[in-house]
């Protein structure tokens, strides 16, 4: 078996963590450009419940 070697190691655990700074960023993007957009949206329509608690 082949084992992980520090470098191996290094560039595993530097992908974790651009892995997780890109989802957050994509969260805080998300949250407040995109929600207030769908909320605004629904001008006189009604759209149901479950959408907006997805979207929180």
């Amino acid at each position: 078996m082949s084992q992980i070697t520090t470098e191996q190691l290094i560039k595993i655990i530097l992908g974790v963590f651009v892995v997780a700074a890109v989802g957050v960023g994509l969260y805080i993007f998300f949250k407040d450009q995109i929600i207030d957009f769908f909320k605004n949206l629904s001008i006189g329509t009604k759209v149901p419940g479950i959408f907006f608690t997805l979207l929180k």
